[in-house]
């Protein structure tokens, strides 16, 4: 009896630190998606002309390519739908203005994970 229950036992802490790594994982891909503001190089831009800037979300890891889950907020208010795609390694996606009908608008991040491009293409048809 005392064998089996150190079975269960280590079974049951193997399961635990799986589900750890699996985590780890992540948050490690979180660590790498970075949101930038930057101005448009064209001038006349609908984003230029209202005095905003472009937003970015960036995938600044290396070698590895992100799924990623993002809301946007229009005025403070969570917008319905989700923006979900997979964001190659060192790409950037220009999500949309900062400024529109003179509010603020901006996208959170909802989760992150590193996904191989074969399972992102399978799953999305594009990557970015």
């Amino acid at each position: 009896m005392k064998s089996l229950t150190s079975i269960f036992i280590l079974f049951f802490s193997s399961i635990n630190v799986a589900g750890q790594v699996a985590l780890a994982d992540d948050n490690a891909a979180a660590d790498f998606i970075v949101f930038k503001t930057l101005e448009d190089k064209d001038t006349s831009s609908d984003c230029t002309q209202r005095g905003g800037l472009r937003i970015y979300v960036e995938n600044t890891h290396p070698e590895k390519t992100i799924d990623l889950s993002l809301d946007r907020y229009f005025s403070t208010v969570r917008q319905a739908g989700r923006s979900m795609f997979a964001l190659e390694n060192g790409h950037s996606q220009a999500l949309g203005c900062n400024i529109v009908m003179d509010s603020e608008q901006h996208w959170e991040l909802i989760s992150a994970e590193f996904i191989s491009k074969e399972d992102a293409l399978q799953r999305y048809g594009t990557l970015y």
